[in-house]
């Protein structure tokens, strides 16, 4: 399993020049990779592959500043953003390819083999003919927040965002040993509630999204108000520094808010033995719906899948093995008698079924997801659910 930690680091006067120097470089080496490309495609029509462009460019001045690694990821972008561009001219002629980047723009530089980091700093290897050129064989700076990964560190991407370096460290983290029992913990997705869990011991949990919602309608009233004031006085102008800080809040606070609640319920799970968690997928859940404005808005604003991944890699760091079942149903089926019934009302978040059953509506769903997976792959049942407690997000959000 991996996982990528963000890194703030704190080089010194001296250091900064070099990283200054190398994303420069990167800089050039991507323009210049563009200009052949476009030469050739102009010739040709058609699109150098990574293989031939990467042997084009070993003799390059640029490419042979960087590291090996680093100079063929730098081309491999590249070629990726070409073969969008090829793909999309096929079906739009009128299709741009590739900017080049501003002279002045500092690209990330990546580094697979040519890093380590050792005593709790970071050690960037510098190219043979950058050591020459220099006088420097390699970078070594200190992280000013470190946090101990157990696992191996197989990739970093250095960059420069708002005046501070930061290194995204991707490390290979080892999974818990996972020793499955009898406790199965069923998940029901949701928008009003990001999550309804019910276990096979009969205890039920609601994890409010209401907060979400609250910040996603705040977000997008103010974004609308802002777009439309652009809109008057700047008919021509298409972005803006506002938007892109607003559009950065509003995630911020939700990508806290699905931690917490993920968080919750593996803790959950850890405190009642739970060994197994089961989720509905809710792949292609937006194809072809259409709701209605509002509704329309909360369903694409619905962050499903970065919820499964946080649950998902959160679960296998414990050793609680994660599964995903199809929850087609789930939510008309009465998990009481078993009989779908389109015409079962939802009123005020009940589900009410003709057999006399009242539960919470999510609740439901969640029991039918569980009891899906307990039926299917160990014959087992599910008796009685409690009354369901909720769990609210009470911590500050980030600004």
């Amino acid at each position: 399993m991996k996982q990528t930690i963000i890194y703030k680091l704190n080089p010194t006067f001296e250091q900064e020049k070099h990283l200054h120097n190398l994303c420069s470089i990167a800089t050039k080496l991507y323009n210049t990779d563009n200009y052949q490309r476009r030469e050739v495609w102009d010739k040709t029509g058609k699109i150098p592959s990574w293989y031939d462009q990467k042997k084009t460019l070993k003799t390059n001045h640029w490419y042979r500043l960087l590291p090996s690694q680093t100079a063929q990821e730098v081309t491999h972008n590249l070629q990726g953003a070409y073969n969008s561009w090829f793909k999309l001219r096929k079906k739009d002629k009128d299709a741009n390819p590739p900017r080049f980047r501003k002279k002045e723009m500092l690209s990330p530089i990546s580094f697979y083999q040519q890093f380590k980091i050792v005593d709790n700093k970071l050690r960037l290897s510098m190219s043979r003919k950058y050591r020459k050129e220099n006088i420097i064989k390699f970078i070594e700076m200190e992280f000013v927040d470190w946090r101990e990964i157990k696992g191996i560190a197989k990739f970093c991407q250095v960059m420069l965002r708002k005046g501070k370096w930061y290194a995204h460290v991707v490390y290979e983290v080892p999974e818990g040993n996972v020793e499955l029992n009898d406790k199965v913990l069923g998940i029901d997705l949701g928008i009003v509630n990001t999550a309804v869990t019910v276990n096979s011991l009969g205890n039920s949990r609601i994890y409010s999204g209401k907060q979400i919602l609250a910040i996603q309608h705040y977000f997008n009233k103010e974004k609308a108000k802002l777009t439309s004031k652009l809109t008057k006085q700047y008919p021509n102008k298409h972005q803006s520094r506002v938007l892109r800080i607003l559009n950065k809040k509003q995630n911020r606070q939700i990508n806290q808010s699905l931690h917490t609640h993920s968080k919750e319920i593996i803790k959950d799970c850890k405190s009642k033995g739970i060994k197994t968690i089961v989720a509905g997928d809710v792949t292609d859940i937006r194809k072809d719906k259409n709701w209605g404005h509002q509704r329309n808005q909360k369903l694409h604003s619905w962050s499903f899948s970065k919820f499964t991944k946080m649950l998902e890699y959160k679960a296998l760091q414990e050793g609680i093995r994660f599964v995903g079942v199809n929850e087609a149903y789930t939510s008309q089926k009465c998990s009481i008698c078993g009989i779908i019934r389109k015409s079962n009302r939802k009123h005020r978040g009940f589900y009410r079924c003709k057999c006399g059953n009242t539960i919470n509506a999510d609740v439901n769903g969640a029991k039918n997801i569980l009891k899906k997976y307990l039926q299917d792959f160990t014959s087992r049942s599910i008796g009685n659910v409690a009354l369901p407690s909720v769990a609210r997000i009470t911590n500050v959000c980030p600004s």
